[in-house]
């Protein structure tokens, strides 16, 4: 979207909840900064409550969506549960307006398509995929660009939530309103970085997933074994790790690169590189590593809608546009074709 130096953007957010909270805090942060937006109004259903960054900063709670659409905004954030955010999408930009979709795309390929077919135009829909965005995750999507790790060998990721015993009356465990496990959430997310790794086709080797915990129809861990020409991807997800786990390995025939952590539980992120055989210039192997980014990662809703808002096409690092969103979710279709429960 073209925006012209002194205009004001105008935003609305749909949802108010976790992610939601986090949208309105990334806004009201960009705006305190000095950028020329405006956050007009925030509508959310659910809410009996003015939650309190809405009254730290006397934000218009919105009675309805009509209401929301009556301020002509830019940009709508939708950041509502699953089940509710397909249709918000759909009318949105079926009305003419840019959207900012909380992921994933859809609960299924069917509503990722429908979703897609309601733009009116190209670059209208971007779908929150925040992760390119940590500082540690750039910082090695950088080094994938320049090869500097040379021929890529294989990437793991491992991503199991710690969970909480208040999970099992939340709606992401509910497979109507999620859409499924953790190959959708947070499994989406990962496809997305292997999309962002990968410029060649990903293909599908095998899938195992395991449940029986929270037995609310869901799968709570899955393995997912694939493949972009020569080079192995290993994805595991988990909500039975109770350890908040993050972690992604880049394994290349030159050099490797190492990601732990993503703030809050899940710990500060460290970014990692190594050479190929550094203890030959002295030392333990891990002694000659460096360390590239370490940081909290609370500011990743800012830099995305930043990137949304004032960004370039030509950026490495950028938004999620609706099309690579698509993509993933092709991903995780496939994967779900190839489940085995072991």
């Amino acid at each position: 979207m073209e925006i012209t130096k002194d205009r004001v953007i105008k935003i609305c957010q749909i949802g108010a909840g976790l992610i939601g909270r986090e949208r309105i805090k990334a806004t009201i942060s960009l705006l305190e900064s000095g950028r020329n937006i405006k956050l007009c109004a925030v509508h959310d259903p659910y809410l009996k409550d003015k939650p309190d960054v809405l009254r730290k900063h006397d934000l218009h709670f919105a009675d309805s969506i009509e209401e929301v659409f009556s301020f002509e905004p830019d940009w709508i954030f939708i950041s509502t549960p699953h089940d509710v955010a397909a249709k918000l999408a759909k009318l949105a930009l079926s009305k003419g307006y840019n959207v900012l979709l909380e992921k994933p795309m859809g609960r299924n390929i069917q509503e990722a398509e429908a979703i897609a077919s309601c733009q009116i135009r190209k670059d209208q829909l971007y779908v929150g995929c925040n992760y390119r965005f940590y500082d540690g995750i750039a910082a090695a999507l950088r080094d994938m660009d320049k090869k500097l790790f040379g021929n890529i060998v294989s990437v793991n990721m491992t991503l199991g939530h710690g969970g909480n015993p208040k999970d099992r009356t939340s709606w992401k465990l509910d497979p109507e309103k999620a859409g499924g496990g953790v190959l959708i959430d947070p499994g989406i997310h990962l496809m997305d970085l292997c999309k962002c790794l990968f410029t060649g086709k990903i293909q599908v080797k095998k899938v195992l997933t395991w449940s029986g915990f929270w037995n609310t129809g869901i799968e709570e861990e899955a393995h997912v074994l694939m493949q972009s020409g020569k080079s192995i991807i290993n994805l595991q997800l988990s909500v039975v790790r109770w350890q908040s786990t993050f972690r992604i390995e880049i394994n290349g025939d030159e050099g490797y690169g190492i990601i732990e952590g993503r703030g809050r539980s899940y710990g500060r992120q460290r970014y990692l590189r190594g050479r190929k055989w550094g203890w030959l210039s002295g030392g333990r192997q891990k002694d000659t590593e460096e360390l590239v980014v370490q940081t909290e990662g609370d500011d990743v809703f800012r830099k995305e809608i930043e990137a949304l808002l004032y960004g370039s096409p030509k950026d490495l690092i950028r938004p999620c546009p609706g099309l690579d969103a698509l993509t993933s979710m092709k991903l995780l279709e496939e994967c779900r074709e190839n489940i085995r429960s072991p």
